[in-house]
């Protein structure tokens, strides 16, 4: 799927099932995956203060694809062929499931909030605002 809105309505769920995993990078060139509602948008500055760390930005696509060995689009939260740091949005744990990438733009992986944690071992922090959509 090429968006957390598209994939939600092939599955018939609500957008935020929707876990995306996007990667960046820090000022001191660290790679970190952030996972998030699909019906939220990431909060740079809240991101960079949970990695201890001034400044993130998203990473180019062939940073992206070196760090976690995948493709954006379809990048997972876990499974990368070295170790990142990952960071869990704390309105995840409200979904008693969800949806992450499976690899590749088509594919989705199922798996829980405490999975994704324990297979992780992501650090859990507010890292999120809601977007227009989600906004009474």
């Amino acid at each position: 799927m090429t968006t957390a809105a598209a994939a939600a309505q092939e599955l018939g769920i609500a957008v935020g099932g929707i876990f995306k995993s996007l990667v960046f990078t820090t000022d001191a060139n660290e790679v970190l995956v952030v996972v998030l509602p699909g019906d939220r948008r990431v909060d740079f500055k809240a991101v960079a203060r949970a990695a201890g760390c001034r400044k993130v930005a998203f990473a180019s696509r062939e940073r992206a694809l070196e760090a976690t060995g995948y493709p954006p689009g379809g990048t997972p939260p876990l499974g990368h062929p070295h170790p990142l740091r990952v960071f869990v949005d704390a309105s995840v744990l409200e979904y008693p499931e969800g949806y992450g990438g499976g690899g590749r733009p088509e594919l989705l992986l199922r798996l829980t909030p405490a999975e994704l944690l324990r297979v992780t071992k992501g650090t859990v922090g507010t890292l999120s605002i809601p977007t227009e959509a989600t906004t009474p």
